[in-house]
């Protein structure tokens, strides 16, 4: 019997003790399911017999946390302690349905440690959307008094050993909408001392409610260490080991809108540990920490591509691949060419190879380029798992790590030159088991010595003969500059590093001994001791996307979009006491309003592009709106692709918020009112009804000639656009602190259903 399939299947079971054992199991391959299911079944009743609390002691527990009247119990379950989830628990779910077609309107889970009765998780679940007005929402800090509160009433133990930890989650904005989740860490304090791998996890929504709640907690023995290191002891040693190296980044962003010029960065060289009691450095397990060696070269020259000339055609490709890797006994079943192959933008054939006389198996996939003749890709039919000539043993990677180097220099030599073998991949094949039937080889590709932003060659080779089973290559399709650009030392990097950087003394789970493993591998029930050490570990500054530091300019960027970040926002000099004040930092706070020499200005009228920029990330959930490739043609002749409101304006367009028949925005140009009011009108999605603008009456005296006039009536009737009620000024500019104030107005009408029926009242 397969250890994997038998975790697998007490996974199944906890979760769905409902169903047939049959159905459970179905798809657990080349076991008897009867056999299997007896096993699991058998080891559960056992499990349960020793649990402390019964079936019914633990769903009187989980009742006093659930509002259980009206439900009707949903599922019971039963699981037993292993080593993933170390200890036993009884689950409850409950759900609430329309009377009159049955369907699901609410639903909670609750799950009771099977020893001590504490709860270890809940959920809870409103089909429907939320009404809960926008404005109605909590705050971040409030959801946290919540998350607390809940965590001391229904679990006071655990609560009393943990800490609320923030240190690795930057505090998020403020929402945009009301479905917003806070999601809070509550880490095992030890002493003082924090244990990161045991806590509970609690996300709170906008409404106050908890929706989920997570226990991890493991039985662990803590190492007692008579002396540690200090922190400042700690923070030497952290900067001694580092060894910044500077790598091309091709952020996120860029690879979507086809923007291929990479970026020359630092990532954190702060990603190990320091032994509180040694002083050595570790890696993440714990293992001793060592400066990476440098990588190896496949060839240490370039190499002349195979062929030149005219792109081969089908015929030639066929012949070209059939020769370089030895296919006699295959045959073509398809071909397909691609004149700009993702590999690269090359020209490739993609050509599908059949065994000869086997219709059903056997089977070459091969991709080679049309021009160079370089063979980008191999596929070979694997019959599944043979039976072993030989014990076990642990394979030749030199052999197999030269034998791929060769297949390189031969199949694909113009990138040889460019992938290297280093000791990332070489740490990673000697944690190949033993008994594995394929041995996997990669390399990376490297420009000018410096790791590249794509690039890389993937190698399967049957561990017993030796045979390549499959192979894939490719260098991207971004540019590089034919020299390193000037950039930082790799010291002054470190130190701009270690200035977001904090030392800090946690617990860390010692791994499992291989005993110990392979044990827990075959017996899913058994659960080993496990010990903890203390260490030092480097938290970064916390920021809403992961950032890198530029090598050349040495600012802080974003690995989503390369843009220059702050991670720390300066607070504007001119606000505090404003009557607007919080409308206005609500912009600030999505970057729709720069500083200038450090004040936020409120009565500098605000452009057409900044409103637009506010507008589209709130109607994307406060995401950043969509990226346009470089093929989207722009609409206005003066915001061209690559302007800073080029995506917010196009996204703009695409919604219906802006005339696309204009031939100009003039985005940096100052917002009249009544432009204000149309947009505004357009995002509500209330722009039909201005087509009808007798039907609304106003008492405002000054927008009877205004083409806008029916957007100027809706946007003041609900409240949105500020205005005095006799008069709207519509040709007036609209400064800071006014567009903040509508811009939050509209955030709290838009979702309102009864918006038409309150214009057409008035």
């Amino acid at each position: 019997m397969k250890p994997w399939i038998i975790r697998s299947s007490s996974f199944v079971l906890s979760a769905s003790l409902l169903l047939p054992v049959a159905q459970a199991h179905a798809q657990s391959p080349h076991v008897s399911t009867n056999k299997m299911a007896t096993t699991v079944a058998q080891a559960d009743s056992v499990a349960q017999a020793k649990a402390k609390l019964s079936k019914e002691a633990a769903l009187a527990l989980a009742t006093k946390i659930v509002p259980t009247a009206g439900m009707t119990v949903q599922n019971v379950s039963f699981r037993s302690a292993d080593s993933w989830r170390p200890f036993p628990e009884w689950s409850f779910s409950w759900v609430k349905k329309d009377p009159e077609n049955g369907k699901v309107l609410l639903s909670y889970s609750a799950s009771i440690h099977a020893n001590t009765g504490e709860l270890t998780s809940y959920s809870r679940q409103e089909q429907e959307a939320s009404s809960l007005p926008y404005a109605k929402r909590i705050s971040y800090t409030e959801a946290q008094e919540q998350a607390k509160r809940f965590f001391e009433k229904n679990n006071a133990g655990k609560a009393a050993e943990t800490r609320l930890y923030t240190r690795d989650m930057p505090e998020p904005k403020t929402p945009l909408n009301s479905e917003v989740y806070y999601n809070f860490r509550f880490v095992r304090d030890v002493d003082g001392i924090l244990f990161p791998d045991n806590g509970a996890d609690i996300t709170v929504d906008a409404s106050g409610t908890v929706t989920n709640y997570s226990l991890s907690w493991n039985d662990v023995t803590f190492e007692d260490t008579d002396t540690t290191i200090s922190e400042e002891e700690a923070e030497k040693l952290f900067k001694e080991q580092a060894h910044p190296k500077p790598v091309y980044l091709l952020p996120w962003e860029r690879m979507e809108t086809q923007n291929n010029k990479p970026s020359l960065g630092y990532t954190n060289p702060f990603t190990f540990y320091i032994d509180a009691e040694t002083g050595k450095a570790l890696t993440q397990s714990l293992t001793p920490y060592q400066p990476a060696k440098d990588p190896e070269p496949v060839s240490s020259k370039v190499l002349s591509a195979r062929r030149s000339g005219q792109p081969l055609s089908q015929e030639e490709a066929v012949q070209w691949a059939s020769k370089a890797l030895k296919l006699s006994n295959y045959e073509l079943r398809s071909a397909n060419y691609n004149e700009r192959d993702y590999r690269g933008n090359r020209p490739v054939w993609d050509l599908e190879f059949g065994e000869k006389g086997n219709s059903e198996d056997g089977f070459a996939y091969v991709s080679v380029d049309a021009v160079t003749g370089d063979i980008y890709r191999l596929d070979k039919d694997f019959r599944g798992r043979k039976e072993k000539t030989s014990a076990s043993k642990k394979p030749d990677m030199e052999k197999f790590k030269a034998k791929a180097m060769e297949t390189i220099r031969d199949l694909a030599p113009t990138m040889a030159h460019q992938l290297y073998w280093t000791e990332r991949f070489e740490e990673e094949i000697q944690n190949q088991p033993v008994d594995s039937e394929r041995t996997q080889i990669r390399f990376e590709r490297f420009i000018n010595g410096i790791a590249a932003a794509s690039g890389s060659a993937y190698f399967t080779f049957d561990t017993e003969t030796g045979d390549l089973m499959s192979y894939s290559t490719e260098l991207g399709s971004e540019t590089y500059p034919t020299q390193v650009p000037k950039h930082l030392p790799a010291a002054e990097a470190s130190e701009k590093w270690w200035t977001e950087t904090k030392a800090e003394e946690v617990y860390a789970l010692v791994p499992l001994t291989p005993e110990d493993a392979k044990r827990a591998k075959e017996q899913p029930s058994y659960t080993p001791k496990r010990t903890a050490k203390i260490v030092y570990r480097a938290t970064m500054t916390p920021f809403e996307q992961p950032y890198y530091l530029d090598a050349v300019t040495g600012e802080w960027s974003s690995t989503s979009t390369g843009k220059t970040i702050a991670l720390h926002r300066p607070a504007p000099a001119d606000l505090e006491g404003h009557p607007a004040e919080k409308e206005l930092l609500l912009m600030y706070e999505y970057d729709a309003l720069t500083l200038e020499n450090g004040k936020i200005m409120p009565q500098k009228p605000i452009t057409r592009g900044e409103m637009i920029e506010m507008l589209m990330i709130s109607l994307n959930q406060g995401n950043h709106y969509p990226q346009y490739s470089l093929e989207r043609k722009a609409t206005y002749s003066d915001v061209a692709n690559g302007s800073r409101f080029f995506s917010a304006v196009e996204g703009a367009v695409d919604r219906g918020l802006l005339d696309k028949n204009a031939s100009k925005l003039n985005p940096n140009e100052t917002i009249t009112r009544e432009e204000l009011a149309d947009m505004i009108v357009r995002a509500l999605g209330y722009k039909k009804l201005t087509d009808f603008p007798g039907m609304f009456q106003s008492q405002l005296s000054d927008i009877a000639n205004s083409k806008y006039r029916g957007s100027i009536i809706i946007a003041t009737t609900l409240g949105i656009v500020p205005t005095d009620k006799q008069k709207f000024q519509p040709q007036s500019l609209v400064p800071r602190a006014d567009a903040a104030i509508t811009f939050t107005r509209f955030l709290e009408k838009r979702d309102n259903p009864d918006g038409p029926v309150t214009l057409l009242r008035k």
